[in-house]
């Protein structure tokens, strides 16, 4: 089975720089753009079936890509979904050092408690922690392993989530996940080889042209 992932597209929450979670801010006039731009550069490609979280970033940037793929099967996951954050949802960082103060200092305190990581073993009240994430993460990807039938698969989620799966697929414990990052619309393969899992290609934001975090120009 070969894997392709793909973060959601820029959401008003990611403009605003608010914590989000699970909770459902859509698209930003920039993020519909950037999955336009997804949609372009994946027409091409052929899909046994896309899964996507239900949340709408994600959501809606997997309709965009499959608007280009009408008969290949679709289908909303819950296990995508983003981390829970709990009480810090919504919230940017200077609104969560206001009004939980002793919670803001633990998390930050958690940047230090992994060396080398950008894992925070903190977990505010109501949210997930690590381990939980790793454990969702790894049930889905064990669900979209299950359908042996599909060998190349769309999926459509959340930068938490996917850190996760992709630490999952390479058997890495949760505190690794921390090693990958995902941006908006960026692309990511990973491929099951018959001695393990094969990262192909990790945060591939080139369809973004200029307005990439990492832009490649001409020379």
């Amino acid at each position: 089975m070969r894997l392709y992932l793909v973060r959601h597209g820029e959401s008003t929450y990611n403009a605003e720089g608010r914590i989000q979670g699970q909770q459902d801010a859509p698209l930003s006039d920039i993020g519909r753009a950037q999955a336009e731009r997804i949609a372009d550069r994946l027409a091409g490609y052929t899909f046994d079936a896309c899964y996507s979280s239900d949340l709408a970033r994600a959501a809606d940037t997997a309709r965009a890509i499959m608007k280009r793929h009408p008969n290949v099967p679709f289908k909303f996951v819950i296990d995508l979904r983003e981390i829970a954050f709990g009480i810090f949802e919504g919230l940017t960082a200077p609104e969560i050092q206001v009004q939980y103060p002793d919670e803001y200092a633990e998390w930050m305190a958690g940047h230090d408690a992994i060396p080398g990581t950008a894992v925070r073993v903190y977990t505010p009240p109501g949210a997930e922690s690590a381990t939980e994430l790793h454990m969702r993460a790894g049930k889905a990807l064990g669900g979209l392993r299950a359908r042996g039938h599909e060998r190349a698969v769309l999926v459509v989620a959340h930068g938490g989530i996917l850190r996760s799966l992709v630490a999952n697929a390479l058997g890495l414990s949760p505190e690794h996940r921390g090693a990958f990052h995902f941006d908006n619309t960026a692309l990511s393969v990973l491929e099951d080889e018959p001695w393990g899992a094969s990262l192909r290609l990790l945060n591939d934001t080139a369809h973004l042209g200029a307005q990439s975090p990492f832009p490649v120009f001409p020379a």
